[in-house]
């Protein structure tokens, strides 16, 4: 474990407290740049809090299948959007967050439009943002499991839950699949009688 570096005073609790606000959210290295045909825009992502993460799973709540894979793809990379050509959108203003949504030209919130800007993309560049917004999570959280050696990350009681719990799955679906290839072939056996 890290050593806690030594401070010139003590800190009040309140100090450390209001430090903490947003503690763990980190942009991408790299400004990412998109384009398309003769369009370029730069933008840079950030890992997203947890609540915003809850709020963009509870948005499209009412969805399922594929459609709901999308629509919270869009939620979430709306949300990690920290930058766009320039301008570092979590430093705005509430008012300043106010902008027209070209796609039906009313007032919104910056993330509510760049949302639906997003769902109206091709499906390429809605995967490529995934896949970035993914590799920059699990690059914050390689880091963070390596600074704590293994017992503190992971112990053998919870090891051996876990293993349990796997085998424990994988014995009830091959139970499910025996219990139904039997019932398929019973069912071919039944002499069918006509009527």
């Amino acid at each position: 474990m890290a050593e806690i570096p030594e401070q010139s005073g003590p800190q009040s609790l309140s100090d450390i407290i209001a430090d903490l606000k947003g503690f763990g959210i980190e942009d991408f290295n790299d400004y990412i740049p998109l384009t398309s045909g003769d369009k370029t825009i730069q933008i840079k992502i950030a890992n997203i809090p947890t609540d915003d993460e809850l709020t963009a799973l509870l948005a499209v709540e009412e969805l399922k299948g594929y459609t709901w894979l999308q629509k919270v793809k869009a939620e979430i990379i709306s949300r990690s959007i920290s930058w766009l050509n320039g301008v570092e959108i979590r430093k705005l203003s509430v008012i300043e967050r106010r902008i027209v949504d070209p796609t039906d030209g009313h007032e919104k919130d910056i993330q509510v439009v760049l949302r639906n800007i997003l769902t109206g993309w091709g499906q390429e560049f809605l995967q490529v943002l995934w896949k970035v917004l993914m590799v920059h999570s699990q690059n914050i959280e390689n880091r963070l499991l390596n600074s704590f050696p293994e017992a503190a990350v992971i112990t053998e009681v919870e090891r051996r839950f876990n293993e349990r719990v796997r085998n424990e799955i994988e014995n009830r679906t091959r139970d499910v699949i025996q219990d139904q290839v039997e019932q398929l072939f019973a069912d071919d056996e039944t002499p069918k009688t006509e009527a």
